[in-house]
């Protein structure tokens, strides 16, 4: 063994053991400081990190992927060791997180940075090819075996799997978008049958109640909550019941997904992405429980999230072929009415849109002009139904502590954890705008309690009072500051046990129609019981989290960590182009961050569009691999 070889294997297993011991300190956190270190799990992972780490360590590592695999490895190191932190002691400033995050870097780093190199760095190295007569028999068997594909007019392999070759071969484009229909809108039935005649949950009953009451305001999307409603007095008039209406909305709900995710597999069957990408994006969109519940589930989220996932499609096409879509004036309507209604479905889907105008005019700068003005008529359509549209059916603005939950979170626990660390001054610049029963309810994680206490309409009026406390409060108690941001946010980033125990049970979902009002009620009939109690146990218990592995897929943290390794790979691939996909994502989830509570519903769009995050990845990795053969 070589010199070089001795230094690497060495690294390799400083940075497994710093890793058990990472894990170690962070069993330390919840005071269990012997539970790993002294067990045959310790020597088991000890010997499977050195394995990783050697494996990785045989190649080459330059400069800059250890820059990006550091950057990333430390991000995610952190994430880990506060989440971690908060989850058992609601702080991040216990004295084993740091030593936990230093440990575990160097092992993240080497776990990001080895994805980096399968994924992006394949033009950096000669590309193992296949040479000889065996290659190029080989070679010559497979086009004798392909047939073309009526579909995207490339080739397909019967070895590339019967049902693929089938569907592939079969379908031309709007026959393969309608099977895709098909398949989708079947997959839900049961669902529906389980759930009959839906799950009309979280803020139905408040919508519904508005609407009856003569009281709209945009708390809730206006376009929403008139779906509710119209489809409500229709069942009424068929029938005289909410059940119909209630059922009537299901169907439609059920229509608009699968219609809006067809289109999200015709791209990936369009754009040759593998079979088993494509085919697992249909089987993941119908059948997973999560896109389940949330194709009957009827809130705000659902359709959003639909139509967010068509918006990064369209992202995606425009930048692929800008020429194409610059010149199709069909093109660009389609553009404009999908803005619409990502902010017509939720609030905060304009914040999401304005996030992404800048990298839109970057990324089609040499068409700046056009999206310019594309832009300007989407923020034009909004003004036009927020303005005329809202005064017309006499709308009222949304209350404005919806856009403060971070202040009045942070204030309140302050209040809370160190009442007499506060100036007289302080605490009635405090309670003049939180009522003293709300500070006395404070939950780091969920804002609600103390938002309803929260006089909105004062600080809409005059926010300058508040706001100067707030930062005179913030100057003397930052780690409280950030000790409560993260805490109301972790659930998002921290791929760990973040669900919330409540008085019903683990709040994953909202699997129940709650009682509100008689007159707007829907009562949850099952015609399927059995299949109707494993979705209640999923969403009301997170029985998920008895299937190692399968629980991964519903976590919201995975699928954040996800987001931001294809950020990485793209930045790392210099696919500057495609980062312009990630902008929705960014927008978003920094709207997230700001808002009452953690909540799956929230965090959709992310799960939805898991499919087309893995698509970036493949697809940076088939182009680094064409292209270090190109250069072989």
């Amino acid at each position: 063994m070589s010199k070089k070889q001795i230094t690497q294997n060495s690294i390799a297993v400083l940075a497994a053991f710093l890793a058990v011991c990472g894990i170690n300190f962070l069993y330390q956190i919840r005071g269990t400081s012997t539970m790993l270190s002294n067990s045959v799990t310790a020597m088991l992972m000890f010997g499977a990190f050195t394995y990783v780490g050697v494996q990785f360590l045989k190649k080459a590592v330059n400069a800059r992927l250890l820059v990006y695999g550091a950057a990333g490895g430390m991000m995610f190191a952190a994430f880990a060791a506060w989440g971690f932190s908060l989850n058992y002691t609601d702080t991040i400033w216990n004295p084993q997180v740091f030593p936990a995050f230093a440990a575990l870097s160097p092992f993240f780093t080497i776990c990001v940075s080895a994805g980096l190199r399968v994924l992006a760095g394949v033009s950096e190295k000669k590309a193992s090819v296949k040479t000889g007569t065996e290659g190029i028999q080989q070679k010559n068997g497979a086009m004798e075996a392909e047939e073309t594909d009526g579909l995207t007019g490339v080739h397909m392999s019967e070895a590339d799997g019967p049902i693929a070759y089938f569907i592939a071969y079969s379908f031309p484009v709007r026959k393969f978008y309608w099977f895709c229909f098909a398949v989708l809108f079947l997959s839900w039935i049961p669902v529906l049958l389980a759930s009959w005649p839906g799950i009309f949950s979280y803020d139905c009953g408040w919508q519904l109640a508005a609407v009856a009451d003569h009281a709209w305001t945009a708390h809730h999307p206006i376009l929403h909550t008139a779906m509710l409603w119209l489809t409500r007095q229709l069942g009424r008039a068929l029938t005289g019941s909410n059940q119909a209406g209630a059922f009537i909305y299901s169907l439609l709900q059920m229509v608009i997904l699968s219609a809006l995710y067809a289109d999200v597999c015709l791209y990936l069957r369009q754009k040759k992405a593998p079979k088993w990408l494509w085919v697992g994006a249909l089987v993941f969109l119908g059948f997973h429980p999560v896109n389940s519940l949330m194709a009957l589930c009827a809130t705000k989220d659902s359709i959003f999230t639909a139509v967010f996932a068509v918006f990064v499609v369209q992202l995606l096409r425009m930048a692929e072929y800008p020429e194409i879509f610059f010149a199709s004036g069909r093109r660009q309507i389609l553009f404009c009415v999908n803005v619409f209604f990502l902010y017509a479905f939720r609030n905060n889907g304009l914040h999401t849109f304005l996030f992404c105008i800048p990298f839109l005019l970057w990324a089609f700068r040499r068409y700046w002009k056009k999206m310019l003005l594309l832009c300007v008529i989407c923020l034009g359509l909004y003004g036009i139904y927020t303005g005329p549209v809202y005064s017309a059916l006499g709308i009222q603005p949304g209350d404005a502590r919806e856009m403060c939950s971070v202040l009045m979170q942070s204030a309140a626990r302050v209040y809370n954890l160190d009442y007499q660390g506060l100036t007289q001054e302080q605490k009635e610049g405090i309670l003049a705008m939180i009522d003293e029963e709300g500070l006395n309810t404070y939950m780091s994680r969920f804002a609600d309690p103390v938002k309803a206490y929260f006089h909105g309409s004062e600080f809409a009026e005059n926010p300058t009072p508040f706001l100067k406390t707030w930062v005179s409060v913030g100057m003397t108690h930052k780690k409280m500051y950030i000790d409560s941001f993260l805490a109301g946010t972790f659930g998002y980033w921290y791929p760990g046990n973040s669900i919330e125990e409540t008085d019903k049970g683990k709040d994953y979902f909202e699997y129940d129609c709650k009682e509100f009002r008689a007159d707007v009620d829907v009562t949850m009939e099952s015609k399927i019981p059995v299949l109707s109690e494993f979705y209640r146990k999923i969403g009301n218990e997170a029985s998920f989290q008895k299937a190692p592995v399968i629980a991964a897929t519903f976590n919201l943290g995975f699928y954040t960590w996800l987001w931001l390794f294809t950020i990485l790979v793209l930045l790392y691939a210099r696919q500057w182009k495609q980062l312009i996909v990630m902008a929705p994502f960014t927008g978003y989830f920094l709207t997230n961050l700001l808002g009452p509570v953690v909540k799956m519903r929230y965090h959709y769009p992310f799960i939805a569009c898991m499919p087309l995050m893995l698509y970036l990845l493949w697809r940076v990795y088939k182009e680094k691999k064409s292209q270090a053969e190109t250069d072989f």
